[in-house]
């Protein structure tokens, strides 16, 4: 059964009626807040956590953990991370025959329509499957608004600038949220003191490091990387910066094939590129072609990844191998 991501957000207990609940897409930001509160509301549950290649390497590790008896609690709950279809004739033999007191979670990337799992989970009814879909200026217009209720002096220029801080990306906005909290303990946002919180200038020193990268020059790209320090919880913050900038790059390309003419290209692209801008989107996009795009979204999505298996403390270095690659795809011949 098929359900909204958004009616997992307002009514969490909505999950007692399935068994089985598979949470798929590119908004890895909402698949982790939803993880976070399926394990608050089942903390007297012994969890298990399991990953694709656990299950794919040993076929009786789902079944041990899923027959045997719990030594913690009769209740159990199961999270498996990375599914694929790799591991479909496991998940559907699960999926086929439930048992009491046990809920599995499923986590996969984007899982395309002929994928067997998605149509096993969408077509079973005491199982539930949630895409997970990226967000939009709305939808986190709506996130922050629920996050911050209660909090006077907020206003839709703030609300706006939030969100392009974050490149509309959810952990990014989930962290301004948190130094937002802690910063305004009368739960009254102050502007001034807001705008120091958010520090516009050291997105600045960011987005040129991106751009040296993206634009595959060697020489800035160093004087770039000598000119900042890679915090390590900004790393998401960096992260959203490169797929936004990545993600509309490849969304010009596409315009381009259209209009067979760059420069209209850019003029047509929605939403519009700041004037500012374009000069730094025409040395970009000539050395970005549409395979080199989707060479770089890859890179992305298994940077991600490691961040979520890595400590924190190494997720900096991980930044910077990640712009070195895109420097070298850049700079690449195919």
């Amino acid at each position: 059964m098929i359900l909204k991501s958004y009616i997992i957000e307002k009514n969490l207990s909505i999950i007692d009626n399935y068994e089985s609940i598979l949470f798929y897409g590119e908004n890895i930001g909402l698949k982790d807040e939803i993880k976070y509160e399926i394990k608050k509301k089942f903390k007297s549950y012994e969890q298990i956590n399991l990953n694709l290649e656990e299950v794919a390497k040993n076929e009786k590790l789902l079944d041990e953990q899923i027959y045997n008896s719990s030594l913690f609690s009769k209740n159990k709950i199961i999270f498996i991370n990375e599914v694929s279809d790799k591991i479909k004739k496991k998940i559907i033999e699960v999926l086929e025959n439930p048992q009491e007191n046990i809920k599995i979670f499923l986590f996969a990337q984007n899982l395309e329509k002929k994928s067997i799992i998605r149509s096993s989970f969408e077509k079973n009814k005491t199982a539930a499957i949630i895409p997970c879909y990226q967000d939009n200026s709305r939808t986190l217009s709506e996130y922050l608004r629920n996050k911050l209720e209660g909090f006077s002096g907020m206003n839709q220029e703030i609300i706006n600038m939030l969100i392009n801080n974050s490149g509309l990306d959810r952990k990014v906005l989930s962290n301004e949220i948190d130094k937002i909290k802690a910063l305004f303990l009368d739960k009254k946002i102050k502007p001034e003191k807001l705008d120091k919180l958010i520090n516009n200038t050291y997105n600045l020193d960011f987005e040129k490091l991106r751009d040296s990268c993206l634009e595959g020059d060697k020489k800035k790209l160093n004087e770039n990387l000598g000119n900042i320090v890679l915090q390590s919880e900004d790393v998401y913050f960096y992260l959203a910066s490169l797929n936004l900038r990545i993600q509309k790059l490849l969304q010009l390309q596409n315009q381009y094939e259209m209009d067979k003419n760059l420069d209209l290209a850019i003029e047509n692209i929605k939403p519009k590129i700041f004037w500012k801008d374009k000069p730094v989107f025409l040395k970009q996009i000539r050395k970005w072609n549409i395979k080199k795009l989707e060479m770089a979204k890859k890179v992305l999505i298994n940077t991600e990844i490691r961040m979520k298996t890595k400590l924190n403390t190494y997720n900096s270095t991980l930044i910077k191998n990640l712009l070195i690659k895109l420097y070298r795809i850049a700079n690449s011949t195919f």
